[in-house]
């Protein structure tokens, strides 16, 4: 039940925001009286926090760049590139698919107006992934200094959300009919292509 609370919660919450979700419609949804939501979260704010939370521990877990997936300082070039560019497929694959709907919306929320509780789950869980690609950038691209490093790590991790929060543009123009698995490919093709060039810093 604590699960079913949660993705409703992420859903209404990502939809709409904060003020706008009560506790009663996301229990109706979850299909669970409203004293569950007070016995596994302590209230709406504890509610927010958990949803907060599951996506962060998702993105960490099974998505984003992890540190075991970075290669080390005496590696070529060329792989440094490659293991950039799989992680970066990797959350290129997830944006683009279903599951990362309510995420994104959750998490764009966040992103323009941000509570002082997940800003906090950003610096713990978020900010560290970030400072990690960066040095991977700036050991590729080393007369960047740190700030712009940082910089161009937000910028190639940003192209990959994109490919969720450019959806209804994707499907404008194509029809939802010609998002499927070869234009999905295409398009993480197109990531790594662009990923690529911005890596390499012009250089041939």
């Amino acid at each position: 039940m604590r699960n079913k609370l949660i993705h409703a919660a992420i859903e209404r919450f990502g939809k709409r925001g904060f003020d706008a979700v009560g506790t009663r419609e996301i229990a109706a949804a979850a299909g669970t009286p409203m004293s569950s939501i007070t016995y596994h979260f302590g209230g709406k704010e504890g509610l927010y926090l958990a949803a907060a939370e599951h996506i962060f521990d998702h993105l960490q877990n099974h998505v984003a760049p992890r540190a075991a997936d970075m290669p080390a300082p005496d590696v070529s070039d060329a792989e440094r590139m490659d293991a950039i560019c799989a992680s970066l497929r990797r959350m290129g694959e997830f944006m683009l698919g279903e599951d990362s709907a309510h995420f994104a919306l959750f998490i764009g929320r966040e992103q323009q107006d941000p509570t002082p509780a997940v800003l906090d789950m950003m610096r713990e869980r978020v900010v560290p992934m970030m400072f990690g690609l960066a040095t991977q950038v700036r050991l590729l691209r080393p007369h960047l200094s740190k700030d712009e490093a940082k910089a161009v790590a937000v910028y190639i991790f940003g192209m990959a959300i994109t490919l969720r929060h450019a959806r209804a543009s994707l499907e404008l123009l194509l029809g939802p009919a010609q998002l499927d698995g070869d234009t999905k490919a295409m398009l993480l093709d197109q990531l790594e292509q662009s990923a690529r060039a911005v890596l390499a810093g012009g250089r041939q």
